[in-house]
């Protein structure tokens, strides 16, 4: 006689698309750490460093190497160039 167990499957944890540029977001959300990005584009502060502005607008938060020698314009592009193609691929299986 056998038992049937189910399978064990891996649970994939999906994190926020903004969450890739940063090593840790200290006790911010991703939300929150969202619109302090948007906020800060809409300052007009898209030519600040990105280092800087996370030591500014979210202090205790760590930017990926890659983001952090980068603007907060080139932070803002690449995480919306990101969203772009996500909801293209979207439209495109509609």
């Amino acid at each position: 006689m056998s038992i049937n167990t189910p399978a064990l499957r891996a649970t994939e944890v999906k994190q926020h698309p903004l969450q890739h540029c940063f090593h840790n977001l200290a006790e911010y959300s991703p939300d929150k750490a969202l619109g302090a990005l948007t906020e800060a584009v809409h300052a007009e502060k898209r030519g600040m460093n990105a280092y800087d502005w996370v030591q500014e607008a979210l202090p205790g938060a760590e930017l990926k190497p890659a983001f952090a020698f980068g603007t907060v314009g080139e932070l803002y592009r690449n995480y919306s160039r990101g969203q772009e193609y996500n909801r293209f691929k979207q439209t495109l299986r509609s």
